[in-house]
């Protein structure tokens, strides 16, 4: 198959200037291809004898090139075809020509178009699974990135810095979590026996349970009772405008809809269908309690909240005007590995960062989840209102966002990350832009993505709820409460305190990003002076704060472990 694929994209020049024109693709002496006008697919489906005017020559890139064979059938939404792919790639920022043999891969795909409303873009995007000759999914690492057989090939039309999703992807992962893993290719597809240039896109990992994706148990069909049925599983707040999604409806009178992902809902079991829904029911009953920010059996009982802080500060930075109603991920392990529900991974946020100009979704000041102009039948989770309402909840969002702000998501890392995208991109941007009749300067569109987020994450500085705990401000308890001594220590803290009556105390401890390192459950003391030993063996050395929560109220102190 190599030699028919390399023969195929011996020489891919599309440059047209007219409909009429009868410029060759391949020439004649070289692969004894009759010459023909070029026919790009998006139109094609529109009218089949409608041809397209390619604007651009292209023969090679510093990008890897993607050459897609479909042997004459149609790409559709669903199902996929079988197909041919080659990807040819020499490494970063080394020159790769359509003439070269596939280097990366070669073999059998399966491929359909992906999306709901980006289908109507000229521009389309694919899901791609790779196959062997049988045409069963078969693994395979695409350009670097671990081994797995379902992929997305995302033509970024709709964003004109192309960087969008990437950027929001990379700054997930310096985070800590898992998100897509991205390379940007430039697609050449063969459809109708011509190869046609498709533009620059980004090949990315497909959000999936796997070891080296969402790192959750596999939950097999026979795992319908006990600890088996707690786990895992991959859901989302999600519609998609061509086809029904499998799902439930959510208790809470909002009735939120939430799609099964994994399992997916042809193969998820009744079993299974029943415990998450009343998992997620009881975490929405308990964010709709009197009692919901109780540290024990409040929100917390059944969700991760740093989790959940992040994707707030993602969905709020970059004012996603799907934020919190559309593609809004979850997941969830087995309870014997911890069984709460985190919020992610990140996906779509193209249309964010200053890419749509409606609704207030361009103005660099003000919150997002409070809007409602946007799909409208899809309300904001209450849940995310109700979680600024805990003082604790607010003061740690406060915290961590102070963190980030001066590490992941400092202003100029974030900038030194787009302005590495952009010069890695910009031969290939002007071919994007010739290619679709972008009238836009790229540079300008790069500029202004910086322009906006320096304005918008000035104003979340100066606007985020909380008193971040290290201030010890807004705190129902005295400071002086506990004492805390010797600080700094290398091994063991002693904590001495005097209340006139019993109290109950649970003492947490965090690192800086909020992340619970070690801990004292609740439990009762009696009045009186109390002293008491906490063990710091298995902290790295470091700050940290040591949280002390009573009846009455809590407290935090810094302490410094050598």
């Amino acid at each position: 198959m190599s030699k028919k694929l390399l023969l195929l994209i011996s020489l891919v020049v599309i440059s047209f200037s007219t409909i009429s024109a009868q410029s060759e693709l391949f020439p004649i002496e070289k692969t004894g291809l009759a010459t023909s006008a070029v026919v790009d697919p998006a139109y094609r489906e529109q009218d089949p004898n409608t041809p397209h005017v390619a604007a651009i020559a292209f023969d090679s890139s510093t990008l890897p090139i993607v050459y897609i064979r479909t042997n004459w059938q149609w790409i559709q939404n669903e199902p996929k075809i079988t197909a041919e792919m080659g990807i040819i790639d020499h490494g970063y920022n080394q020159m790769n020509y359509v003439t070269d043999v596939p280097n990366d891969f070669d073999g059998f795909i399966g491929i359909e178009r992906r999306g709901s409303i980006s289908q109507l873009w000229p521009q389309k995007s694919y899901s791609v699974e790779t196959r062997d000759s049988a045409g069963n999914a078969d693994n395979a690492s695409l350009l670097g990135m671990p081994s797995e057989n379902d992929w997305i090939l995302y033509g970024p039309f709709d964003d004109k810095t192309m960087m969008r999703n990437v950027l929001t992807y990379q700054l997930a992962r310096e985070m800590g979590y898992w998100a897509p893993r991205t390379q940007y290719v430039e697609l050449v597809i063969n459809t109708y026996g011509y190869p046609e240039y498709q533009g620059v896109y980004i090949l990315m990992e497909k959000i999936k349970r796997d070891n080296d994706r969402v790192n959750i148990s596999k939950l097999d069909s026979t795992e319908n009772t006990g600890d088996d049925v707690t786990g895992g599983y991959i859901f989302a707040i999600d519609r998609n405008i061509w086809a029904g999604d499998s799902g439930f409806v959510s208790a809470n009178p909002q009735g939120l809809f939430f799609a099964y992902k994994y399992p997916a809902g042809d193969e998820i079991t009744q079993p299974q269908m029943d415990y998450l829904k009343a998992y997620v029911d009881s975490f929405e009953a308990a964010m709709a309690a009197p009692n919901f920010d109780d540290l024990t059996n409040g929100f917390r009982k059944y969700a991760y909240e740093q989790s959940f802080m992040d994707y707030f500060f993602f969905t709020e930075m970059s004012k996603n005007i799907d934020a919190y109603k559309r593609s809004s991920y979850f997941y969830k392990d087995k309870y014997s590995d911890g069984g709460k529900i985190h919020c992610g991974p990140l996906w779509d946020y193209n249309s964010a960062w200053f890419n749509i100009h409606y609704c207030g979704f361009d103005v660099d000041t003000g919150w997002a989840y409070p809007m409602t102009c946007w799909v409208s039948n899809s309300p904001v989770p209450f849940w995310w209102e109700k979680m600024l309402e805990d003082s604790i909840y607010s003061r740690d969002l406060k915290c961590r966002w102070i963190t980030w702000r001066g590490t992941v998501l400092d202003t100029n890392h974030m900038f030194d990350i787009i302005d590495s995208i952009a010069n890695y991109i910009r031969p290939a941007a002007a071919r994007q832009y010739a290619e679709y009749g972008f009238s836009e300067n790229f540079q300008n569109q790069v500029d202004t993505l910086k322009w906006w987020i320096s304005n918008r994450v000035a104003w979340m500085d100066a606007n985020m709820p909380g008193n971040c705990w290290n201030l010890s401000v807004n705190e129902s308890l005295p400071v002086e409460t506990f004492e805390v001594f010797p600080n700094p220590a290398s091994s063991e803290i002693s904590i001495a305190f005097n209340f006139s009556t019993n109290e109950r105390i649970a003492i947490e401890v965090y690192d800086p990003l909020g992340k619970k390192a070690k801990s004292i459950p609740q439990k009762s003391y009696p009045s009186g002076e109390n002293k008491i030993a906490f063990d710091l063996s298995g902290l790295s050395p470091g700050v940290y704060f040591i949280q002390f929560t009573t009846d009455s109220g809590s407290v935090t102190k810094r302490i410094v472990k050598l």
